[in-house]
């Protein structure tokens, strides 16, 4: 898909992920597997991770500092939305 074209006036913000080498390779071998670009295939697999209310769940046991900032996955009508905890 052209960048801009096709979108339907959604804005598309853009994210620079950094990985090392090892796990770029992984991302490459995946992506050929699935006839895909690499950049697609991480941003799929980002959005998969953040719909997953499991590995939400998990992410924040092990690296949430802050827990007045936990969000509470939440389903509404199909996708998952973030609350914020009300613990403080």
């Amino acid at each position: 898909m052209i960048e801009g074209k096709g979108l339907g006036g959604k804005k598309v913000n853009r994210v620079n992920v950094s990985m090392t080498n090892r796990m770029n390779q992984k991302l490459n071998k995946l992506a050929t597997a699935c006839n895909m670009r690499s950049t697609t295939l991480a941003g799929l697999l980002i959005e998969k991770s953040l719909d997953n209310v499991q590995l939400v769940s998990e992410l924040q046991r092990e690296f949430a500092v802050h827990t007045a900032y936990k969000v509470l996955p939440v389903r509404n009508q199909g996708s998952i939305e973030y609350v914020l905890s009300e613990r403080r």
